[in-house]
């Protein structure tokens, strides 16, 4: 109930929490306001207020965020953005010009040391996900090699049983002209 006594005043008595003002003096210049209220309602209002604000700049800076986001979006649409390696080389420059600058100013060399462990841990990642994408090759490749040389087993097991009957060697030599005569056709022929 008396918190509605306080809504009129809501905007300033959070001005006065954000200036840094103490319960007491936000107590003492409602009382000039012709408002008499305890401290500890005071407190809990002022709080309230104070949270409800957080709350809003926290979304206001999503809101800002998001709206940033589609912004690059749009830009990156327009020009895309620079390749890894592009932003390596810059990083380069820069730590150069920083180790030269920081000659004179310790922290400009900092600076240029975090920059450079920067850009070590990008290569390396980068490093990191060529080597796993060759494992990842490399694999595929034996699969495929592996399941070539079954293939292969079993026909020249099939060629060796098939010498027993002259009927299948004859129908093996024909399927076997008739694939190279396909073979032979669909390579001079245009795709």
């Amino acid at each position: 109930m008396k918190e509605s006594i306080l809504k009129p005043h809501a905007a300033t008595l959070l001005d006065m929490k954000l200036a840094g003002k103490t319960l007491e003096e936000m107590q003492a210049w409602l009382k000039d306001e012709g408002v008499k209220v305890g401290r500890s309602t005071v407190g809990d209002y002022v709080q309230q207020l104070y949270s409800k604000w957080e709350q809003d700049q926290l979304l206001n800076r999503i809101a800002s965020g998001a709206s940033q986001v589609r912004r690059v979006d749009e830009e990156f649409k327009k020009n895309p953005a620079p390749e890894l390696e592009t932003l390596i080389k810059l990083h380069r420059v820069l730590i150069l010009q920083l180790s030269t600058s920081g000659q004179t100013d310790p922290e400009l060399l900092k600076l240029s040391d975090q920059l450079t462990n920067t850009v070590l841990q990008a290569l390396s990642a980068q490093t990191k996900a060529q080597f796993k994408e060759r494992e990842v090759t490399l694999a595929e490749n034996k699969a495929a090699e592996a399941k070539k040389s079954d293939q292969q087993k079993a026909l020249e097991m099939c060629l060796e049983e098939a010498k027993e009957f002259p009927m299948v060697v004859a129908m093996f030599k024909t399927a076997f002209s008739t694939l190279k005569a396909e073979q032979s056709r669909g390579q001079s022929s245009p795709s």
